[in-house]
């Protein structure tokens, strides 16, 4: 039974050389073997999709199928003959291999949804390098907002894709010689593709203050070309949820429990801030809940100037769930004095 390469990619027969890239890349990174190490299903169907690819991206391969139905049928052999090329005479691409254009490139970078990866270009028998170009990697890296505050170094493990030393980028597959296999066989290592998936540890330094959303830049630390050289590669922060604190710009808000006592008559209250110091707070009499105190220059630090903001203490009064003898004589005492009704 033939091959529907149309339904193996998930097209129409009438997609455009578009949309057939554009689901290529999208199953060839669901599938790539490096992706699914172990599972043979994945490597069957990546051969499959591969294969279904370079039938319909290649323009003569995809007439073929769809007006003989191989993709590798002779013209010459069927219903009379092909159609004969202007000027010299005989078939296009016949003996001589004088229009025979050997293809080491083509492969869209599987990787392109995540490290905005190019198309790979095309090159002669002579050449059989892809000219793809070195490409920047993007990375996600959470840290706590202490890490945020004072900076720290982080040491990350990153995958980009390297250029396949088996095959030098190029896809194809190279004898014992080193001479590369004309046929098309594709490299065993890369399976084809031209690029292997490569582990990079490194450390990265996150400055004070730094922000959710801060972009940063390593030079020369993303994915190769087949060359060496490489792209960039960026990290972009996260900053963790507090349990206690808030962050807004350079300031920091918290809650502070404050008890009914001091509360009314004013008192110190001990605040632990985010660097893990102990403060004391003064706390005026009468405050209520809900009011804010502000603490100079106890907020977070600024990347540029080196300033700091400021932290507010947002005020929740707390009662005891269980006084004690003592303190319910005190409260009924003083609930008298202000000629309030209180439960016995």
């Amino acid at each position: 039974m033939a091959k529907d390469y149309y339904k193996t990619l998930g097209v129409a027969k009438d997609a455009s050389p578009e949309d057939i890239k554009k689901a290529h890349r999208k199953l060839a990174r669901q599938l790539h073997p490096d992706l699914n190490p172990g599972n043979k299903k994945a490597e069957d169907q990546f051969k499959e999709v591969q294969e279904a690819y370079d039938v319909l991206s290649d323009t003569g391969k995809r007439e073929r199928l769809d007006k003989y139905g191989d993709p590798d049928a002779d013209p010459s052999k069927m219903w009379g003959g092909g159609q004969p090329s202007s000027g010299s005479g005989g078939y296009e691409g016949g003996p001589g291999f004088q229009n025979v254009e050997v293809d080491f490139g083509g492969f869209d970078d599987i990787f392109g949804g995540i490290f905005g990866g190019k198309e790979a270009g095309r090159s002669s028998a002579r050449r059989p390098v892809s000219n793809a170009p070195a490409e920047d990697v993007e990375f996600g890296l959470e840290i706590s907002l202490e890490d945020a505050y004072r900076g720290t170094d982080q040491r990350i493990q990153v995958t980009v894709e390297d250029a396949c030393p088996d095959c030098n980028g190029s896809g194809q597959k190279r004898d014992t010689q080193g001479r590369y296999d004309l046929r098309g066989a594709r490299c065993l290592r890369c399976h084809g593709t031209g690029r292997i998936a490569s582990p990079r540890n490194g450390e990265v330094k996150i400055p004070a203050g730094a922000w959710d959303g801060l972009r940063l830049k390593l030079n020369g630390q993303g994915a190769a070309d087949p060359k060496g050289k490489r792209g960039d590669l960026y990290v972009n922060l996260r900053i963790r949820k507090h349990l206690r604190f808030e962050r807004d710009g350079q300031d920091l808000s918290f809650e502070l429990p404050v008890s009914y006592t001091i509360a009314s008559l004013g008192g110190e209250a001990t605040v632990t801030m985010l660097d893990g110091t102990a403060r004391q707070l003064m706390v005026p009499p009468g405050i209520q809940t809900g009011q804010k105190m502000r603490l100079n220059g106890q907020g977070m630090p600024a990347l540029r100037d080196h300033t700091q903001g400021d932290a507010y203490a947002k005020i929740k009064i707390t009662v005891p769930k269980d006084p004690s003898d003592r303190e319910r004589t005190l409260l009924a005492e003083l609930a008298a004095i202000r000629g309030e009704t209180v439960r016995k």
